[in-house]
């Protein structure tokens, strides 16, 4: 039976309402005044935008800093000369259309954002028979799909706003549809063996698999040269092409040469561009950094705390006498100045993505492993704003159908979700805004909001 409203016409009511929220930033941007000085779009994209200016726009103080760049005297200009800077080269690229109407460069992030169900709707067993209703080659559901990313308004803010995530969040998902029709051609090969008298006249693998195993590869690649974290999902997609190769089979070596050269290729020729300052700002800077500004991160206040106490001795006097006997004055501070350090922070984090990389696959589905995977990364990660949350919004469409959980008990988990976000917020307003001193009660806000 057809249905009444068909994927087509869901994007096209999306794109209208993405259209009207741009109408609306543009409106609110020119007349911030009256909305208590609030501005709709986002600071990260003036940052951007900023960025993107400078690097089409060159000069003696403002020119690209790699060999490549000085042994050919281009003419290139440096997006890191504007501060706070820290992004690839390659998002102001993609975002330049803004530079002729600003518009565009939001109207080009709605596009990216609406290709993302696209993708999770289409199903690569569509050629074939639906042989098998295994969960790694299945497309997610209509419904769950269209509802929590199509038309979230949560998305549609986030992307209005100016924040590319949509670009990372279609290169995952790129990645995640490319393994599903791998998935789906081995196991269509495996069933046309089986139902094949003469075994020895079918190959069992014909190319099909291979080809999507490589785009997958190049998708992932681009997707770590763009931001870094969906380096993450090795271990479940190691896994998965154990299943099929070993794990130190040919296809899995291919995977690896392909992802590594196309990543190595990607930063190498943007480095060569732009130099030591690329390397700094897109990749290393996110090892030390310590952001004490005000967001969802349960290490927002110690983070915060620490930065101001950095060159403090510690008070001994608030171990109790029986304790302090035992605990020598240089091993308090040794240990201290091991929890200062940004790295240790990486440990909680890093341990739980890598646990849930090897420990669930042979278990769950790849999606499922991915979307825990991120779920992890972003609550335990150093600086955790709202955006970051659309990074595992797309992999829960296609988990959906394998959770026990009844609608009441989702209602209840979104209005948790909704009622901390809104308590957050207000905190946020009043900190960032109004100037107040409410850096205690965000705290455990920040923890309740991760719990």
């Amino acid at each position: 039976m057809p249905r009444i409203v068909s994927t087509p016409s869901i994007l096209f009511l999306s794109l209208g309402l993405h259209l009207v929220l741009l109408l609306y930033a543009e409106h609110v941007d020119t007349h911030p005044e009256d909305y208590g000085g609030l501005k709709y779009t986002d600071v990260d994209w003036r940052v951007v935008m900023d960025g993107a200016r400078l690097m089409f726009e060159p000069g003696e103080s403002n020119r690209a800093r790699g060999w490549f760049v000085e042994y050919f005297n281009l003419n290139v200009g440096d997006p890191y000369n504007r501060p706070t800077f820290r992004y690839t080269p390659l998002l102001p690229l993609i975002m330049s259309p803004s530079l002729v109407q600003p518009l565009l460069g939001k109207l080009l992030l709605t596009i990216i954002s609406l290709c993302v169900p696209l993708l999770l709707l289409w199903d690569p067993r569509a050629s074939q028979h639906p042989f098998s209703d295994d969960a790694d080659s299945r497309p997610a559901g209509f419904w769950a799909t269209h509802l929590l990313w199509t038309l979230n308004p949560f998305v549609m803010n986030i992307t209005t706003r100016g924040s590319p995530e949509a670009v990372i969040v279609l290169l995952v998902i790129a990645t995640f549809a490319c393994l599903r029709a791998a998935e789906a051609a081995h196991r269509q090969q495996l069933a046309d063996v089986r139902a094949t008298p003469r075994v020895e006249s079918v190959r069992i693998d014909d190319g099909r698999t291979t080809k999507w195993e490589t785009r997958a590869a190049v998708l992932l690649a681009l997707a770590v040269s763009y931001k870094i974290y969906p380096a993450i999902y090795v271990p479940p997609i190691w896994s998965v092409l154990a299943r099929r190769h070993g794990w130190l089979g040919l296809g899995v070596w291919c995977f690896g040469v392909v992802a590594a050269t196309t990543v190595l290729a990607v930063n190498v020729v943007l480095w060569s561009v732009w130099g030591q300052p690329f390397l700094e700002h897109t990749f290393l800077y996110h090892l030390h950094r310590l952001d004490h500004r005000h967001n969802f991160s349960p290490y927002f206040y110690p983070i915060y705390l620490q930065r101001f106490n950095l060159n403090r001795d510690v008070d001994r006097s608030a171990f109790p006498p029986a304790v302090a006997r035992f605990i020598p004055p240089d091993v308090v501070d040794r240990l201290t100045s091991v929890l200062r350090d940004p790295l240790v922070s990486f440990l909680p984090q890093m341990a739980l993505v890598a646990i849930a990389g090897f420990a669930l696959p042979p278990r769950t589905s790849l999606a499922f492993t991915m979307f825990v995977q991120t779920a992890a990364f972003v609550v335990w990660n150093k600086v955790c704003t709202s955006q970051y949350f659309m990074w595992f919004l797309p992999l829960l469409p296609p988990i959906l159908p394998y959770l026990s959980i009844t609608p009441r008990r989702a209602a209840v988990l979104i209005g948790a979700w909704v009622a901390a976000q809104a308590a957050w917020l207000g905190t946020a307003y009043q900190l960032e805004f109004l100037g107040k001193e409410v850096f205690l009660p965000s705290g455990p806000q920040g923890l309740g909001y991760s719990a």
